[in-house]
């Protein structure tokens, strides 16, 4: 059977043909992102409940500074076309680290945000890492625990996507 589209192409929420390795800033939409991350779990996985890499993102977003919501909201927008992995795999896959760094310089410069990020936004992600590791991987802290299904993921990223960009 022939390829429908090279390979190096993906085929996105709203029916575009994406190609990771040369990406096309006029293809990268925030409905495509949104899809996507809320559909993603964080961990690989292997969290005791699905927790999405939107909710991930919304919550980094409201624990940024004013001038910086919108780079915390969009801070894992590339793993929407390369998928979210795991940071002790992704640091032995240097090719998919060149990829990443290449999407989000295109993304940040489509949405207007600085790349490489701020360092408060590492900051944040940070801790969210440790609070999310800690509530869902442990289970050893039951507070603010609750994760959203795809669907209100999905929502809540772009409403807060919509809020941002009119104020």
């Amino acid at each position: 059977m022939p390829l429908l589209y090279p390979i190096t192409c993906i085929r996105t929420y709203t029916g575009k043909i994406f190609d990771v390795l040369n990406p096309d800033p006029d293809l990268i939409c925030i409905e495509d992102i949104a899809h996507a991350l809320s559909n993603l779990c964080r961990f690989g996985g292997h969290t005791r409940r699905f927790y999405s890499v939107a909710q991930h993102s919304f919550l980094c977003a409201t624990h940024a500074p004013e001038p910086l919501k919108l780079t915390a909201l969009l801070h894992d927008a590339s793993e929407a076309y390369l998928v979210d992995v795991p940071s002790p795999i992704k640091q032995f896959l240097p090719v998919y680290q060149e990829m990443e760094d290449r999407l989000m310089q295109i993304i940040a410069k489509k949405f207007g945000f600085e790349y490489p990020l701020a360092k408060r936004v590492v900051e944040i992600d940070k801790m969210m890492l440790k609070r999310e590791w800690k509530q869902l991987m442990t289970g050893r802290d039951k507070k603010n625990s609750d994760c959203w299904d795809p669907t209100m993921a999905g929502m809540m990223f772009s409403d807060y996507y919509k809020l941002l960009m009119i104020r």
